[in-house]
C-alpha cells in the first residue's frame, strides 16, 4: 500500500542523532543523509532510507536540505499591543526595569489583554502562528502572563487551548500568573498567594508551572515557595532565570528539578556548573540580549561544561519582538559561542525536550511526528551564512505540506 507522501532523493537530511537531551559533546554533531527519501503516513514519519518509495504524492528533494521543524520552547503569546514606544525609550538609554517602575513593561501590556475581547487576542495569535509556520517552527510554547488576575489569566489560557485546537502549529499552554505585580495588590507575597490560589482551576489547561524569578519582581525565595506550592499540586515547573541580574533562578531550578530555566544571561559560573550537572534545560534567547543591547548569554560555555542547552525566541511584545528561527540561530552562533550544529539541535530535539515532547518532536526519525522544514540550500550551515534570506521552500506539519 502506497504512503500518503514521501520526498524522495533530499540532497541533505540533516537530524538530532538521538532524542533530547543532548548534552555537552553530544550536541556538537547532527545525523547526515545524502539523497535519502522520507516517507510520511498518519502524520508520522514512516520511512527514511534509500529504497524507493511508493506514495500517493511526492515531493522532489534533490535541491533540497530537510531539518526537522523548529521547536519555540519560550514565548509569550498570546497578547495583544504594541510597545514600540518603550523601544524608542531604550534607545534613549531607560532600562527595562527603569520602564518596568515606571508603570510601563508587561503592566502595559496587560492593560491591553485585559481590555481585549479572547475573540480578538485569538485572531492576532492566528498571525502570529501562521508567520512563525512559514518560516518553519511547528511546535510553540505559549505562555499567560499578561493577564495577572484570575479572570484575565484563564482568558489567556483558553486562547492558548483553542489556538492548539484550531492551528496547525502545536501550542503547549504554560501559566505564567507569577510575571509581574500589578498596582492593585500590597505586595509580592499578597499577589504570589492569590496566584497559587489559581492552581486548581488550572487543572485541564496547564501542567507547567512558571515564574519570572529576578531582583525587583520575585526573589528567589518567594520563587521558591510558589513554585513549591506548585510542584504539590503536581505542576511542572520552569523559571525565567537569572536574565537581568543573578537571582538565584538558575540555582533554584536545579534544586527544584525544574524542566528548564530560561534567559541566564547574569549567571554566574558556580549556577552554570550546577544546570551542567542536572536535568534541567538551559534555554537561551538570544533575541531579548539583542533586542534590549544586553549581553549574551554564557553558551559556549554551558556546553562546554555539559549541560543541556536549548534555543527559543522569547517572542513578546516589549522585550523581545523577534520569532524568526533563523535569526535566532544566528545569534546563537554569532553571539553565544554555539557551533552550526549545536544551534540547530538546541532548536529542535532539546527544545522538545523542554516541552517534555522529546520521543515526538525533533528528530527525522520514525515514528516521530512528520514536522519538517524543507530549505533551499546545498548543505545545512548555510542556514546560519543566509539568516536573512527566504531560504524555506516548504513547510510540512504533521505529515500535510502547508508552505
Amino acid at each position: 500500500m502506497p504512503s500518503e507522501l514521501a520526498i524522495l532523493n533530499i540532497r541533505q537530511a540533516a537530524s538530532p542523532p538521538k532524542a533530547g537531551p543532548l548534552r555537552g559533546k553530544e550536541m556538537s554533531s547532527l545525523e547526515i543523509k545524502h539523497d535519502v527519501n522520507i516517507a510520511i503516513d498518519g502524520g508520522k514519519i514512516s520511512y527514511v532510507g534509500q529504497e524507493f518509495v511508493k506514495a500517493d504524492q511526492y515531493i522532489d528533494g534533490s535541491q533540497l536540505v530537510v531539518i526537522p521543524g523548529f521547536v519555540d520552547c519560550h514565548t509569550h503569546i498570546p497578547f495583544v499591543g504594541s510597545r514600540s514606544g518603550e523601544f524608542i525609550m531604550r534607545l534613549s538609554g531607560k532600562s527595562y526595569m527603569d520602564i518596568m517602575k515606571a508603570g510601563g513593561g508587561i503592566r502595559s501590556t496587560v492593560k491591553e489583554v485585559r481590555k481585549a475581547s479572547a475573540t480578538r487576542i485569538l485572531a492576532e495569535s492566528l498571525d502570529f502562528l501562521d508567520s512563525m509556520l512559514s518560516l518553519g517552527v511547528t511546535t510553540v510554547e505559549g505562555k499567560s502572563g499578561y493577564g495577572l488576575d484570575r479572570e484575565n489569566e484563564l482568558k489567556q489560557l483558553k486562547v492558548l487551548r483553542a489556538l492548539d485546537s484550531i492551528h496547525p502549529v502545536d501550542v503547549v499552554p504554560t501559566f505564567l500568573g507569577a510575571h509581574a505585580v500589578t498596582e492593585e495588590y500590597r505586595s509580592a507575597g499578597e499577589f504570589l498567594d492569590l496566584m497559587a490560589e489559581m492552581f486548581d482551576d488550572l487543572v485541564g489547561l496547564t501542567d507547567t508551572i512558571d515564574i519570572f524569578c529576578e531582583n525587583g519582581v520575585f526573589d528567589e525565595d518567594q520563587s521558591r515557595q510558589y513554585l513549591m506550592k506548585a510542584k504539590e499540586k503536581g505542576f511542572k515547573v520552569k523559571l525565567h532565570a537569572d536574565e537581568l541580574s543573578a537571582s538565584g533562578g538558575g540555582r533554584l531550578a536545579v534544586e527544584l528539578g525544574a524542566i528548564s530555566a530560561d534567559h541566564l544571561i547574569s549567571a554566574d559560573d558556580e549556577t552554570l556548573a550546577l544546570l551542567a550537572e542536572s536535568e534541567t534545560v538551559a534555554t537561551l534567547l538570544p533575541g531579548t540580549s539583542f533586542f534590549l543591547n544586553e549581553p549574551f548569554a554564557k553558551g559556549r560555555k554551558l556546553i562546554d561544561l555539559g549541560a543541556i542547552v536549548a534555543l527559543a525566541s522569547d517572542f513578546n511584545p516589549g522585550s523581545c519582538n523577534i520569532f524568526d528561527p533563523f535569526f535566532i540561530i544566528f545569534l546563537a552562533v554569532s553571539r553565544c559561542g554555539l557551533s552550526v550544529e549545536e544551534a540547530i539541535n538546541a532548536y529542535t530535539a532539546n527544545s522538545a525536550k523542554a516541552l517534555c515532547l522529546e520521543n515526538k518532536k525533533g528528530r527525522l526519525e520514525v515514528g516521530y511526528d512528520a514536522d519538517m522544514v524543507l530549505i533551499r540550500a546545498e548543505d545545512y550551515r548555510e542556514i546560519v551564512y543566509n539568516f536573512s534570506m527566504d531560504l524555506v521552500e516548504g513547510v510540512i506539519k504533521n505529515g500535510n505540506r502547508l508552505r
